[in-house]
């Protein structure tokens, strides 16, 4: 039967295959162990109940790869459903997490530790995408229309101590965020395209952490009423943030840069950095040498 709903169990304890021809649920929080390997065959579709589960650490459905576990993936996509498992324009969720073995890290009330008796973890995917993943910390009740107050909010996509030998995730696009597009949290990983549409605040966020681009990276916060929303937000708690985009990827920025951060580029516009600034940047063009954006002790 096709388009068949599968209701993920809360604890993935042994090897799982997802096809394309079924359509699988998350309702609170789905953990996958360490030892554990996800495949996910090309097309596969996840849905992500919106609304409180309190259950969960995070009270939303969220869907989390343990330090040590696997995934293997072509083309896998990830949205927010309602009750009735009807895809929606809301982000109340926990979103996508992806936890390594190559540094401490902690967010949102999930810490990791490095375990050399654990497992590297290996998360390997041609392309996933998101659609409205991840907690504001408000929303108007669809119900009652009324503003609910939640308090912290949830990044759509986060990746927590995750190493280079960790992490072969090509291709990433993430739309309409509930908080950050995607959070990096103590890791260094390579990306050939990433891209991120229209995040309630910052596109990327990155703590202690670097993120390679190889092929392309577009970017897409335009101007709204909302204020401290940029491009890019780099922090430095345990050391410094660095992007790198590689010769000959293509970039495409649309949005306030960030605050207190330093471009290196022969090619692109110096952006204005100042704290509190809300002036937009706008580049568009593919880049013939390397550009670094980066913070060394400024968050």
């Amino acid at each position: 039967m096709t388009n068949q709903f599968v209701t993920l169990p809360s604890k993935i304890r042994k090897n799982l295959n997802l096809s394309a021809s079924k359509i699988y649920v998350i309702k609170g929080e789905v953990r996958v162990l360490k030892n554990v390997k996800v495949t996910a065959r090309n097309g596969v579709r996840i849905l992500l109940v919106n609304g409180v589960f309190k259950s969960s650490r995070l009270k939303r459905s969220a869907l989390i790869f343990d330090q040590g576990s696997r995934l293997s993936a072509k083309k896998m996509h990830l949205m927010a459903a309602n009750e009735l498992l009807k895809p929606v324009k809301l982000a109340d969720n926990g979103g996508i997490w992806f936890l390594g073995n190559y540094a401490n890290a902690s967010k949102d009330g999930l810490h990791l530790k490095t375990n050399r008796k654990n497992p590297l973890s290996h998360f390997s995917a041609q392309l996933i995408t998101t659609n409205y993943l991840g907690r504001a910390d408000s929303y108007i009740s669809p119900k009652s229309g009324n503003l609910i107050g939640i308090g912290d909010d949830i990044d759509g996509f986060s990746v927590l101590g995750v190493g280079p030998t960790e992490w072969s995730i090509k291709s990433i696009k993430c739309n309409h965020s509930a908080d950050d597009g995607i959070d990096f949290a103590n890791s260094h990983v390579q990306i050939m395209n990433l891209e991120i549409l229209n995040p309630i605040e910052d596109c990327i966020n990155a703590s202690s952490s670097r993120i390679e681009i190889h092929r392309s990276l577009k970017l897409d916060a335009s101007k709204t009423k909302n204020i401290d929303r940029d491009l890019f937000d780099l922090e430095t708690i345990d050391g410094a943030s660095y992007i790198e985009l590689h010769p000959g990827c293509s970039v495409k920025l649309k949005g306030v840069f960030g605050d207190q951060l330093v471009l290196s580029s022969p090619e692109m516009p110096r952006p204005n950095t100042r704290t509190d600034n809300e002036r937009e940047y706008f580049f568009s063009g593919k880049i013939k040498r390397a550009a670094l954006i980066y913070s060394i002790n400024e968050d």
